[in-house]
Order: structure tokens, then sequence, then C-alpha cells
């Protein structure tokens, strides 16, 4: 029993970190966060990456009594226009906007429009970051359940992100002192070894390519972390 609640210490410590890296939010911090220290990146970025989660998030805050049915149903609405314009683009319009980043923020999109204040828009973006947490926190407890990942794996995968995150926060203090020249010079350099924290982990052998494989099933959402990657470093060039 103990060294069950041991395991579970040491997921729910993983799981934090993976909120900030596995979904490349480091990398949208460090590109950004110059022209926007004071923003909440985290939970903004975590919102505009899960718009297919949003009419999920609106109607469990109409259930929790935050947010009234009739805004739920606008927002919903909104969403539907959006997504029936984007329908009828071109392939190769939708290709651009997807690998340079300009289809906008959709929370955004709805304060301008009216539709939600910036205080019903941060209530969105905290339902869309604890929904994201549970999904991962299933997907990592399910390969628990199934040995996939032991507890020492639980604690060198812990070990590896801490160790992460630190070299992260050097580069992001690096970056502040940095022109915007230099910045793009710097990721015009550094991108050609950017690797994704699953394929540096197996590189490293902190993991087994078959773990990172079970790794990938279990939370697909990490599997859309390198593309996202790649397409914040062609935006501050």
């Amino acid at each position: 029993m103990k060294k069950t609640k041991t395991a579970k210490n040491a997921l729910c410590a993983v799981l934090v970190i993976c909120m900030t890296f596995f979904a490349g939010i480091s990398t949208f911090a460090e590109n950004n966060i110059v022209a926007y220290p004071n923003s909440d990146t985290t939970l903004k970025a975590s919102a505009d990456n899960h718009k297919q989660y949003l009419e999920d998030a609106v109607i469990k805050l109409v259930q929790e009594g935050k947010l009234s049915k009739d805004k739920a149903d606008r927002i919903i609405e909104f969403k539907q226009k959006k997504s029936e314009e984007l329908d009828k683009l071109s392939k190769e319009q939708r290709h651009k906007m997807k690998m340079y980043g300009k289809k906008g923020s959709l929370l955004s999109e709805l304060k301008q429009e009216g539709i939600i204040t910036d205080a019903e828009a941060q209530i969105i973006r905290l339902k869309l970051h604890e929904m994201k947490e549970a999904r991962l926190e299933d997907g990592m407890q399910s390969l628990v359940d199934k040995g996939v990942l032991t507890p020492k794996d639980i604690d060198n995968i812990r070990g590896y992100m801490v160790k992460t995150r630190e070299e992260r926060k050097a580069r992001i203090e690096k970056l502040k002192s940095m022109t915007p020249e230099e910045r793009k010079e710097y990721f015009r350099e550094s991108k050609k070894e950017r690797k994704d924290i699953i394929t540096k982990m197996v590189e490293d052998k902190v993991i087994t390519e078959k773990q990172a494989e079970e790794i990938r099933k279990a939370v697909p959402e990490l599997n859309r972390s390198r593309s996202k990657e790649l397409k914040q470093n062609r935006s501050v060039q």
C-alpha cells in the first residue's frame, strides 16, 4: 500500500511538469516571454491548443453553475460558425493556417465579439486546463496499472523532467537579455537540434522505445507537441 501511494505521489509530480513541457508550452514561453512577461502562458496555450474540448468545458461549467446556459449556447454557436468557415477553405489554405499559426485564439475572438468577458475567458481556460490534467493523469495512470511504467520509471522520469525544467528556465533567462534579432538567430540555429521530450528521454535512456510508444498511445495529445513546436519556431523568424 505504501509503495502504491509513493508511486502515485511521484506520478502527480511528473504530471505537474508534463503540463508545462510535454505539450510544448515551454517553447511557447521561450518565444513569447519577452513580449508578454506577465501573461499566463501555460493556461492560454492550453486553451488555444484544445479547441476541440471547448464544448465539453462550457457544458461542465453550466453544470457547475459557473456559466449560464445562454452564454454556453452562444459560445458553441460561434465555435460551430468558425468551424464551418474553416471547412469552406481550400486544402492549401487550411494547410497554410496550420503551418504558420494563423488560426488565432478562439477565446480572444469570443471576447472581441463581446460573447464572453475576460473573467469568463479565464474560467474557461481553467476548466480546459483542469480537463487536460485529468486526461494526462488517466493516461499515465493506465501505464502504471498495466505495468508499462514502474515506480522506479516514474521516479526516473520525474528527475529527468526537473532537470529539463531547470535547463529551460536558464534558457528563458538568457533569452530575456537578447535583442529580437539575436532571438531569431538563436531559434534558427537551435531548431535543427530540437526534439520532443519523449524522444530525448529515449535517447538518454530514461525510458525505452516501447515505453515511449505506449506513452504516446496513452496520451495522444503528446503526439502533437512536436508539430506545434516547429510551427512556433517559424513564427519568430
